[in-house]
């Protein structure tokens, strides 16, 4: 990287011309969003939070400069970072990142995507996480005690209006 000058001479048999040339080469602009461990999945409870922990890494050849995170997220859900910006981060260099999510309230048990993505002016990338969104424990205690009830129902009236 740097400024190089490269002379050029053109030359017939009568006539010469000489030019120098320059060339600035900075470098190349490449960043990589993944975790630690490269897993791009976890689980979540309706309504309760995740901490993801992520790693932005700088490989390419030249600083990078105000790394901004976002975050494509379902309705109703919330996505921060700690920090919300990187302001500088050097060749060959990774940075921490938390990210906070939080699933809505409402959400259906089932398989989300949220996008995570980090851009500056010259490069970007984004990571897709799968969330799987779990159901509360209490609505499964909660389908036990009915499954209960209606057995201890059905004996009792066996019991009592049994055989007469």
């Amino acid at each position: 990287m740097g400024t190089y000058r490269i002379p050029v001479r053109a030359a017939n048999g009568t006539t010469s011309a000489d030019l120098g040339l320059e060339v600035v080469i900075k470098g190349s602009y490449k960043m990589e969003l993944t975790t630690p461990n490269g897993l791009l999945s976890t689980d979540v409870t309706a309504g309760d939070t995740r901490k993801i922990e992520l790693v932005v890494n700088n490989s390419g050849t030249i600083d990078l400069t105000d790394i901004q995170l976002s975050a494509a997220k379902p309705a109703d859900w919330d996505v921060t970072f700690q920090p919300q910006k990187i302001t500088s981060l050097k060749a060959g260099e990774k940075a921490q990142v938390l990210a906070v999510v939080k699933a809505s309230k409402k959400a259906i048990p089932g398989d989300y995507v949220v996008k995570m993505e980090a851009r500056t002016p010259e490069v970007n990338s984004a990571a897709e996480f799968r969330i799987a969104v779990k159901t509360p424990i209490i609505w499964g205690w909660l389908g036990i005690l009915i499954i209960i009830a209606a057995c201890g129902g059905v004996y009792y009236l066996f019991r009592k209006y049994g055989r007469r």
